[in-house]
């Protein structure tokens, strides 16, 4: 159960970590609103089988926690590297004003 716990909020941690990344790498608003509505579809699936299997305490394999973990690592991973690659074009776009 604890191990279920610090799984839980391990990917959830590093799934906000990356979207920490892409709102600060951004300045317009209105992508800072899709920011967060694609942070909570990435995060709501674990969160609400996590509780669910909690409350339950299922006696079979809950293959539906499996899947949510697998979608939010894959999810944070494709987040961390949009987030990456907006911070190193941001840098690049900064080193450029400044040289001019």
């Amino acid at each position: 159960m604890s191990n279920l716990v610090t799984l839980t909020i391990a990917s959830e941690a590093f799934l906000l970590l990356s979207f920490i990344m892409i709102f600060l790498s951004s300045r317009n608003t209105k992508k800072n609103v899709l920011v967060v509505v694609l942070l909570i579809i990435g995060g709501a699936p674990l969160l609400y089988l996590a509780i669910d299997h909690v409350k339950s305490e299922y006696v079979d394999a809950n293959i539906g926690l499996g899947l949510a973990f697998m979608f939010t690592w894959i999810y944070s991973v494709i987040a961390f590297i949009i987030a990456i690659i907006l911070l190193v074009k941001k840098k690049r776009n900064n080193t450029i004003s400044k040289e001019q």
